[in-house]
């Protein structure tokens, strides 16, 4: 039985594992939530983003295309740190439209972030869940420089990652709430 700092190479390769997973299907989800919302994505893009309308449509459907390569790159052990660093990249280009929007007081506009109903302004919470994703990314392609190889991901971490994906959705929800003035009847 390895105790100690011996096993804490394969703990911290599991956990990237099961975090390229979780990446994967989340961005596998925002792809086909693009692709499905297509007009709400094409509205985020020309509000949010500032893409001109003659171009929100292909850029809306390059973000999609992106995500679903990025997960599908995740998935295949040989890809993984290709796949990790362009979630990075997705993640990280999707937080500095977040923080500019903050910056230029458009906080209300909708960014195409969620896949409910549920919109909340946008400031601390997209911004740090986008830097939780960057850094998960960037993980997946850590863990994926072993000396013997990634190691494929299994049926059950794609079970448990859809699990997580689903908590993920649940918790922008939950965060999209408004939450009842003191005294207010509506």
């Amino acid at each position: 039985m390895m105790t100690g700092a011996a096993s804490m190479p394969g703990i911290i390769q599991s956990l990237a594992v099961q975090l390229a997973a979780f990446v994967a299907i989340l961005l596998f989800a925002s792809g086909l939530h693009k692709l499905m919302r297509r007009n709400r994505i094409v509205a985020a893009v020309r509000d949010f983003a500032g893409v001109p309308q003659s171009l929100a449509p292909l850029a809306a459907a390059t973000a999609a295309v992106a995500e679903i390569l990025g997960g599908g790159l995740l998935l295949s052990p040989s890809h993984r740190a290709a796949g990790g660093a362009l979630a990075a990249l997705i993640f990280g280009g999707y937080l500095l439209l977040i923080l500019r929007a903050v910056a230029q007081g458009k906080r209300d506009v909708d960014c195409g972030c969620t896949w409910g109903a549920a919109q909340r302004p946008l400031g601390a919470y997209h911004a740090a869940r986008n830097v939780i994703l960057i850094g998960a990314a960037l993980l997946t392609t850590a863990g994926s420089a072993a000396p013997i190889g990634a190691p494929p991901i299994t049926a059950l971490q794609i079970v448990a990652a859809t699990a997580l994906v689903a908590l993920y959705g649940a918790l922008d929800e939950v965060m999209g709430l408004v939450p009842p003035r003191a005294g207010a009847l509506s």
